[in-house]
């Protein structure tokens, strides 16, 4: 029996540096059926340059050059042409194991599931320290709205799009018309509201444990203590809707939603409160700490750090600053 299409999106913009290592592992997959589109979103480097000269080596790939539009648009015109029975996305400064596909495809198979994951490891180009997150032989199945409740409680079910493998039927392509999800173009982290109406469509979800996809981070800390810019308050503040929606048709997982938005609340509150451009900000997020300090504390799902950050944070800012003050020269000290 022919194997199925795995039609594989890389965007890329001004990644010259990283995208052979990228392509390569997308080459030399043990799973071969692969359709690769790369998507030339406007870079000003060599690298629409090199993505031409890459094609000449492979005849599964395909380059599309185009303005540039962030993300989420080169994403989106590269499922626009897809033909593959199956989609999966790869960030060009990334890169996966060689059985990532040959895992997914067979658990999406195995399973008959509309999507399949894995887990991932985070390495840090500047000193070559990695994390990995998840590493080990579990299954997980989700059925129904199950995957959506993991997501928002984000323990096992990563706010990734990348280390993901979809049914094209689900996303829609120039093959499967059916559906049609795409990333919402211009905000920053696409990959919560597309993830998050993915998994609302979904029958079964099937995730592995194994840490198959690498992502690549420029800086150590660049998760969490990334420089402050509207779009990111933007992206925070998303979740907003996201509670809004759960609490209208999920009213179940909304406690789910409250948790992560604390999380991002929080540690965003604790980049900007210094900072008088960002006071406006601040106070926003002070204010829905203090009116959903009940619910935390009585929450069976919420952590003791997250209870204790957001009774100081609620009790008095000033207090809590001084707190987080006094932490960060111990963490410091403590380092030397």
């Amino acid at each position: 029996m022919d194997q199925k299409i795995v039609s594989v999106i890389v965007p890329v913009y001004n990644v010259e540096r990283y995208l052979h290592k990228c392509v390569e592992s997308i080459k030399n997959q043990i799973y071969q059926a692969l359709e690769i589109i790369l998507v030339d979103d406007g870079s000003t480097d060599n690298s629409g340059k090199i993505c031409d000269e890459i094609s000449k080596t492979d005849d599964r790939i395909t380059v599309i050059h185009k303005e540039n539009g962030g993300l989420s648009d080169a994403r989106n015109a590269g499922m626009d042409i897809s033909t593959g029975d199956y989609i999966g996305f790869v960030d060009s400064d990334d890169y996966i194991d060689k059985d990532f596909y040959e895992i997914l495809v067979r658990n999406l198979e195995k399973y008959d599931a509309d999507v399949s994951c894995c887990r991932f490891v985070f390495e840090w180009d500047s000193n070559g320290e990695r994390e990995v997150i998840g590493n080990d032989d579990s299954l997980h199945i989700y059925e129904g709205t199950e995957a959506l409740k993991e997501y928002l409680y984000g323990k096992t079910m990563d706010p990734f799009a990348v280390n993901k493998l979809y049914k094209a039927a689900l996303l829609g392509n120039a093959s499967h018309k059916d559906g049609h999800l795409r990333f919402i173009k211009g905000i920053l982290s696409e990959d919560n509201p597309f993830c998050i109406e993915l998994f609302k469509r979904t029958n079964k979800i099937v995730l592995v444990g194994k840490s198959m996809y690498h992502y690549i981070l420029k800086r150590k800390g660049a998760i969490t203590n990334s420089a402050v810019s509207q779009k990111k308050i933007d992206a925070i503040f998303y979740w907003d809707t996201i509670r809004q929606d759960c609490h209208e048709n999920y009213p179940d997982y909304e406690k789910y939603v409250l948790r992560r938005q604390m999380l991002y609340y929080i540690g965003l509150y604790n980049q900007i409160y210094k900072d008088d451009n960002y006071s406006a900000e601040a106070d926003r997020i002070r204010s829905f700490v203090k009116e959903h300090n009940k619910e935390v504390q009585s929450s069976d799902i919420c952590e003791r750090t997250i209870k204790f950050s957001v009774r100081l944070l609620s009790a008095s800012s000033a207090i809590y600053g001084l707190f987080m003050r006094t932490y960060k020269k111990f963490v410091k000290r403590a380092k030397l």
